[in-house]
């Protein structure tokens, strides 16, 4: 299954929609100027500007697609087909799942006794849904949600 990653700041994603949008119109007019417009741009400049919003284009697309991943035995952060991970994250040693003030949160074995914690950033709309299918993946999994209106230790 998979689950888009969200950034928490709306201004990455604004910022990579206004880089798309740029890149897009960079590499037309480069295309225009080559196929004969007359603009005040040298075949070499095109050539170039169309190599660089290619490659930021290409490079944006790649950021837009990452998104978590769960088979059958891991937790995957991919970017486009690549585990970003390395299958760090096995189904079987994840050891808990946190959700407080709004952020889920998993821990992990990896290498040593002492378990990673990480972020998992994905919709809160679908924080449900990627609690249920872990847990029915490892049911050893201990869920824990805290509620904004529940004292902390210290009150």
């Amino acid at each position: 299954m998979r689950f888009p990653l969200v950034f928490r700041q709306p201004l990455i994603r604004v910022l990579q929609w206004i880089i798309a949008v740029v890149s897009t119109v960079g590499l037309v007019f480069g295309i225009v100027v080559l196929a004969g417009a007359h603009i005040e741009v040298t075949s070499g400049q095109a050539t170039l500007l169309i190599s660089v919003c290619s490659l930021t284009l290409i490079i944006d697309i790649l950021f837009l697609t990452i998104h978590y991943k769960v088979d059958a035995t891991h937790l995957r952060l991919n970017i486009a087909f690549v585990d970003m991970l390395s299958g760090r994250i096995k189904l079987e040693n994840i050891l808990n799942i946190v959700i407080q003030d709004g952020v889920f949160y998993i821990s992990y074995l990896w290498k040593g006794p002492d378990p990673v914690i990480a972020a998992v950033m994905i919709s809160p709309k679908r924080y449900k849904e990627m609690k249920e299918l872990l847990m029915s993946q490892n049911p050893n999994i201990v869920f824990y949600e805290k509620k904004d209106d529940e004292p902390t230790d210290s009150e």
